[in-house]
């Protein structure tokens, strides 16, 4: 069983070593989708202390945000998720779980709506900018910029690829291994991405490898969720 936990890691190490892309708004969405996780693990809490802890957990992972929410530049996304920071500084605060709680929910409330602003920005931005192109860049920064979309999509089509067989041994895992256990592998596997997309200084085909190596295994996570 060993072997084959390590040669899907063994997959994973060297399908991350090799590429480079740039899609800031989806590494944005990632993070959002782990600060809402460790905000809703918050109000599960019964003891205060605890209750920060998650709460400060959440903190952290918008702050290392920031620089993404910039590149992304969706103006709407980062306005609901500093909303959404403010309160949670605010519960951090508070004297009791149940005023904590509602500070927590009125974040919870500013992250969907910061998730779904960012979608909004992802339909649109494309129109945005051919326009932007249209009417301000000269051909030659065009034909730049085309290139270099071109490298970008050659490099994340290459990435793709290198997933998909371990894709396959994911989905072997499933179908092989004790349920618990293949849970919590996988589990661990989604954890892991969600703390590298957290790290500012990871390169961009490294980011774009764990976007979707996290796709992969949340996608795996739904085949086994009635797992107890």
């Amino acid at each position: 069983m060993k072997s084959k936990y390590t040669l899907l890691y063994v997959v994973l190490i060297i399908a991350c070593s090799s590429f480079a892309t740039n899609r800031d708004c989806e590494y944005v969405g990632s993070n959002i989708e782990y600060i809402t996780s460790q905000t809703k693990k918050a109000l599960t809490e019964t003891d205060l202390n605890k209750t920060k802890y998650q709460i400060y957990k959440a903190i952290n992972a918008i702050e290392k945000t920031r620089v993404k929410l910039n590149d992304c530049g969706c103006s709407y996304a980062s306005k609901n998720l500093f909303e959404g920071l403010d309160n949670l500084i605010l519960a951090t605060k508070t004297s009791s779980i149940a005023g904590a709680r509602v500070l927590i929910n009125k974040a919870l409330e500013k992250t969907a709506l910061s998730l779904e602003s960012l979608k909004e920005h992802h339909t649109h931005q494309g129109k945005y900018q051919a326009d932007v192109l249209t009417l301000n860049t000269k051909n030659s920064e065009k034909e730049k910029l085309d290139s270099k979309e071109a490298r970008d999509r050659e490099l994340r089509q290459a990435i793709d690829s290198s997933l998909v067989k371990f894709e396959k041994s994911l989905e072997d895992v499933i179908t092989t291994v004790d349920c618990e256990e293949a849970k919590n592998f996988i589990i661990e596997i989604k954890n892991k991405c969600d703390q590298a997309l957290l790290n500012d200084e990871l390169s961009e085909g490294k980011k774009y490898f764990n976007l979707r190596t996290k796709v992969i295994a949340t996608n795996a996570l739904t085949k086994i969720s009635n797992c107890h």
